[in-house]
């Protein structure tokens, strides 16, 4: 009886640190998940600027023959 009175001890003990374990990796996943949606939320506002930028350069190319089409002819 003494023996699985002392099993039990241990596994109690087992698990509690078990728990600790787990609690800490959750908190991690947590901490790792926000640092995933801060990225692409920058990947999101880069990708937006760049179709800004793009924009941009394209209508400076359209004034750009435009000017020349002007002055060519």
């Amino acid at each position: 009886m003494a023996a699985l009175v002392e099993d039990h001890r241990r596994l109690r003990r087992e698990n509690a640190a078990l728990q600790v374990d787990v609690d800490a990796k959750t908190q991690h996943a947590h901490r790792l998940d926000g640092k995933l949606l801060e990225a692409n939320q920058r990947r999101q506002d880069i990708a937006k600027r760049l179709d800004e930028l793009i924009t941009q350069i394209d209508q400076l190319g359209a004034q750009l023959d435009a000017q020349a089409e002007s002055l060519g002819a």
